[in-house]
C-alpha cells in the first residue's frame, strides 16, 4: 500500500476522531479556590479555545482557600454539578492539602464522594483533577500525632511538595478512573527549561499571569485533546514566553494524554455519549467479536474483501498495527492497553469501535 493511500486513510480517521475525541465545543465546570480564579483561569482557557476555532462553555465556584470537602457541602457547588450536561467537572483542592500526608486522608473520601455525585448527575461527564504545584521555595509545616510521634516542624523543598501533590492526585485519578490536568508537572518543566519565566506571584504560592497561562494551556490540551502549540492567544505575555509555555504543555500533556488518563476510560461512558458516526450498514459487511475484547479480536469479511488491510488506531489517531485481511482475520489485542480503539479497512471509509478490557 502506497504512502499516499496510508496518509489518506489516516487523514480520514483523524477527521472522525476529531468529531469524537476533540469536539469543538466543551462544557466544563470548575470547582476549586484562588488557584482557579486568580487571572480568571476558566476564561483564559475559553480565550485559547476561541483562538483555535473551538468553544468552551464554563461555570465555576472558587471561594478563596476552599478545600474540596467544603464544596461537598456547598449548596452552590452541588447545584452547579446537578445542573448537568458537563463534559468535565474539574476538582481542585486547597493548595497545601495534598502536600502533606496527614491532610491527604481527608482528600480521598471527599474526592470519591464528589466523583459519585458528578457521575450520578452527568451521564456523559468525566471528573478531571487539577494537579497543582509546590510552593516556590518550599514550606514548613507542623506534623502532629499520629502522623508524627509528637508535634514536629518539618521543612519541605519545592520538589518534595510538588512530587507529593502530583502523586496524590494521580493516585485518586487512577482509583476513580478519572482524568487529571498535570499543571504542576508543566510548571516543573518550565522551571527547569525556561527559568526566566516567572510562574509565581510575590507570595510564592499563587500563579502569576504566566503561571495561569501555563495552567490554561494544560487544560486546553486535556479538555479538547488538542495540540496547545496551535493556540494564538498570548494573554499579554511576550510572544517568546507564550510560545515556550505552549511548547511545554505540548511536551508534558498533549504528547502523553493517556498517562494522565485522558482517553483510556472513554469506554466507561454511556454509549449514547460516544457518537462515532459509524455507517449503520457496517454489520452487513463486517462481523467483529468479541467486543469488548481481552486477547484476540476476530474480524470476518465477505470473500471479496480478502485483498484488504485492517488498521487499528488508538484514541489519539495513532496507527497501532496493520493486519492483512483474511476471510476471518485474527488481531492480537493482548499487549494493548485497556481503552477504546478504532478499526477500519483500507478499502472502506467505515470505522468500528472496539473496547479493550
Amino acid at each position: 500500500m502506497s504512502n499516499i493511500i496510508k496518509k489518506s486513510i489516516l487523514a480520514l480517521f483523524v477527521l472522525c476522531a476529531v468529531s469524537l475525541f476533540g469536539q469543538n465545543t466543551k462544557r466544563v465546570l470548575f470547582l476549586g479556590n484562588s488557584y482557579t480564579y486568580v487571572n480568571n483561569l476558566p476564561q483564559m482557557v475559553s480565550d485559547m479555545a476561541a483562538s483555535t476555532g473551538k468553544t468552551l462553555i464554563f461555570d465555576s465556584n472558587t471561594p478563596g482557600g476552599y478545600y474540596l470537602g467544603q464544596h461537598l457541602t456547598n449548596p452552590e457547588s452541588l447545584a452547579k454539578i446537578k445542573a448537568g450536561n458537563w463534559d468535565n467537572v474539574v476538582l481542585q483542592d486547597q493548595s497545601m492539602a495534598l502536600a502533606y500526608p496527614d491532610r491527604y486522608k481527608n482528600f480521598i473520601a471527599t474526592g470519591i464522594a464528589l466523583d459519585s455525585i458528578i457521575k450520578a448527575n452527568n451521564l456523559c461527564s468525566q471528573t478531571m483533577f487539577y494537579s497543582t504545584w509546590g510552593r516556590k521555595n518550599g514550606d514548613t509545616y507542623l506534623c502532629t500525632p499520629p502522623q508524627c510521634a509528637q508535634d514536629t516542624w518539618i521543612n519541605r523543598t519545592y520538589y518534595e511538595m510538588d512530587s507529593d501533590i502530583e502523586v496524590n492526585y494521580k493516585t485518586i485519578a487512577d482509583s476513580l478512573k478519572s482524568s487529571m490536568a498535570p499543571v504542576g508537572a508543566v510548571w516543573r518543566y518550565i522551571r527547569q527549561q525556561y527559568p526566566t519565566i516567572e510562574l509565581f506571584q510575590e507570595d510564592e504560592s499563587h500563579p502569576s499571569l504566566a503561571g495561569s497561562y501555563a495552567a490554561a494551556c494544560c487544560f486546553y490540551a486535556a479538555i479538547f485533546r488538542s495540540d496547545p502549540t496551535q493556540i494564538t492567544f498570548n494573554s499579554g505575555l511576550s510572544v517568546t514566553d507564550a510560545a515556550n509555555i505552549r511548547q511545554a504543555a505540548k511536551q508534558i500533556v498533549y504528547n502523553h494524554l493517556p498517562e494522565w488518563n485522558v482517553g483510556p476510560y472513554d469506554d466507561l461512558l454511556n454509549e449514547n455519549c460516544m457518537v462515532l458516526g459509524v455507517d449503520s450498514n457496517i454489520t452487513e459487511h463486517w462481523t467483529v467479536y468479541p467486543n469488548p475484547v481481552t486477547d484476540v479480536l476476530c474480524v470476518r469479511f465477505p470473500e471479496n474483501s480478502v485483498d484488504d488491510i485492517i488498521s487499528v488506531y488508538n484514541v489519539l489517531g495513532d496507527l497501532i498495527k496493520e493486519v492483512e485481511a483474511q476471510e476471518t482475520t485474527y488481531i492480537d489485542f493482548s499487549g494493548l492497553s485497556n481503552g477504546l480503539y478504532i478499526i477500519r479497512s483500507a478499502n472502506s471509509q467505515r470505522i468500528f469501535k472496539v473496547v479493550k478490557k
